[in-house]
């Protein structure tokens, strides 16, 4: 019993530091918030940066090194890995994240744009893999430096089309194409 309360307090705490952290992030009321226009247009497609080329945005410099789709992930911990789903698979997407403002700022993993059959299908919620070296769990980068990880997102394995990553907090047009899901 006292685990359990134990671990809901902490849970609790946790959820109340993000409300807090993400609450404080300064983005002026411009057009940074990525939620604005999850539309992949014929313009902004062509615009896009490709895997290996470095993306420029308000706050950082954004490179997506490696690209890669599998059936499960192994991250070399049987405990953090992430099993097969029947119906499911993983987009694994290792980038670099470069903090270009003159104070720390706290990277977010953004969000995944597929069209698939002439819909884009917008995939904002990244997997929690609890180690160093996946996703960007409120890590807060001071200026000029740079942090590497793999972000997760799981995908139906229906789905089929041209992908584009979109770091968090940056424009709506300021995508990188990932590659043909297949």
């Amino acid at each position: 019993m006292k685990k359990n309360l134990r671990h809901v307090i902490s849970a609790s705490a946790l959820a109340l530091f993000v409300f807090i952290a993400f609450g404080s992030m300064d983005d002026e009321g411009d057009s940074s918030s990525s939620s604005s226009s999850t539309t992949v247009s014929a313009d902004n497609s062509a615009k896009a940066k490709q895997v290996g080329e470095t993306l420029s945005t308000r706050y950082f410099d954004v490179t997506v090194n490696k690209v890669a789709l599998q059936d499960r992930v192994n991250t070399g911990n049987e405990f953090a890995d992430l099993k097969r789903e029947d119906g499911n698979q993983y987009l694994i997407i290792n980038t670099t994240f470069k903090n270009t403002d003159g104070e720390s700022r706290m990277i977010s993993d953004g969000e995944v744009v597929i069209n698939y059959n002439g819909k884009d299908y917008l995939f904002d919620k990244s997997e929690t893999v609890m180690l160093e070296g996946w996703g960007t769990m409120l890590d807060q980068l001071n200026p000029l430096t740079s942090k590497t990880t793999n972000l997760v997102y799981k995908i139906p394995t229906e789905i089929k089309g041209p992908a584009y990553y979109r770091p968090g907090r940056s424009n709506s047009d300021d995508l990188i194409a990932i590659g043909n899901i297949e």
